[in-house]
Formats: structure tokens, C-alpha cells, sequence
């Protein structure tokens, strides 16, 4: 993803310096259309600031590293690294859609999620895949499909919706959306069910 970004915006600039001349037009002899400095430079202009939002590998490492953190906390049912990692107020919506087409929407909490924590049952194991990560100062985002499983059986599967921000150094997630498919409509992580 970073490559094809990069890649983009070397032929946007390569475009624009090729297409520019003295007088501020250039003629592409192989359409033959014309081309202004100008437009090469707003194409540019939008291609560096998608660019910009690409974070530098540290940062993604961090990001990546407190959503897994969260999937972590879920399987070994840990609410002190939970807690540590979502911001008091987050805010939590899933939208699921059944076997039968009916749409439903669901809000958690926190608290919720804590006592869902401290509650018996077998272990959940939420994955993530190719993840999707912007950042902007001190706020990221994070898009990814995940699987879910309760115990050795897949429970349902989706898209996660990430808000994070920087908080003292780290990242603490701030909101967090997702879908909620059911089988056989999931798609699976690349590497099968979890072993």
C-alpha cells in the first residue's frame, strides 16, 4: 500500500514536470491534449497530501501494536491491559446483519466490556488482516477485516473501524466500529482458523 502511494506520487510529479514548460502548458504527444502547470500541480498537491497521511513505520508498528494489544486482552480475558489501552469514554458500535437479512445495531461500553472480560467462558480469538492504517499528528485510524472465534468455532466475521490517539507517548483507542457478518458469509484470515 505504501509502495503503490509512493509510486503514485513519482508519477504525478514525473506528469507534471513532463507536461510543464515556459510558458506554464504542454502538450502530451500522445493523446495530444493540453495540459496546464497549474492542473499538474493540484494533481501533485492532492497525491502529496494523501502521502502525508501514510504513517512512518514506528508509528504504524505502535498503531498495529495497541490494536492487537486489544485482541490480546479479549483472549487472555485481561482487563487491566484492556483498560489500558481504551480510552474511558469510548464508544463502541457494531452493526450486524443476519442470516435472514435483518439489520441490527448495537452500542457496548467499557463496563461492558470489562464484565463480559471477568464473565467464564472459553477463549476469544479476534484476528486481524491486512490493516489499512492513516495518521494525522496525534490521531490514526485503522480499517481491517477480522475473524472471530469463541473457543475453536468461528462466532462471526467483519470489518473493524479504528479511531486512535496519542496519549503520553502511546495510543489509546478512542472509538471503535464494526461490522458483524455471520458464517458462511465470512471471509477468513489468510492463514485459516487460529491453531
Amino acid at each position: 500500500m505504501i509502495r503503490n502511494t509512493a509510486v503514485s506520487v513519482l508519477a504525478v510529479i514525473a506528469l507534471a514536470a513532463c507536461g510543464s514548460s515556459g510558458d506554464e502548458m504542454g502538450e502530451s504527444p500522445e493523446a495530444g491534449t493540453m495540459m496546464s502547470a497549474a492542473d499538474g500541480g493540484a494533481s501533485v498537491a492532492q497525491a502529496m497530501a494523501s502521502a502525508d497521511h501514510m504513517p512512518s513505520d514506528a508509528d504504524r508498528a505502535a498503531i498495529l501494536a495497541t490494536v492487537q494489544s486489544l485482541f490480546d486482552a479479549l483472549g487472555e480475558r485481561d482487563t487491566e491491559l484492556l483498560t489500558a489501552i481504551l480510552h474511558p469514554d469510548i464508544l463502541m458500535r457494531s452493526v450486524e446483519r443476519s442470516a435472514a437479512g435483518e439489520r441490527s445495531a448495537s452500542t457496548s461500553t467499557l463496563e461492558g466490556m470489562v464484565a463480559r472480560l471477568e464473565a467464564d467462558g472459553p477463549r476469544m480469538t479476534e484476528r486481524m488482516w491486512d490493516p489499512e492504517v492513516r495518521i494525522s499528528g496525534d490521531l490514526a485510524t485503522v480499517w481491517t477485516p477480522y475473524d472471530f472465534y469463541v473457543g475453536e468455532d468461528l462466532s462471526h466475521c467483519g470489518a473493524d473501524a479504528f479511531i486512535l490517539m496519542r496519549e503520553g507517548g502511546g495510543w489509546q483507542i478512542t472509538s471503535l466500529s464494526w461490522t458483524r457478518l455471520q458464517p458462511p458469509e465470512c471471509e477468513l484470515h489468510p492463514d485459516g482458523p487460529p491453531g
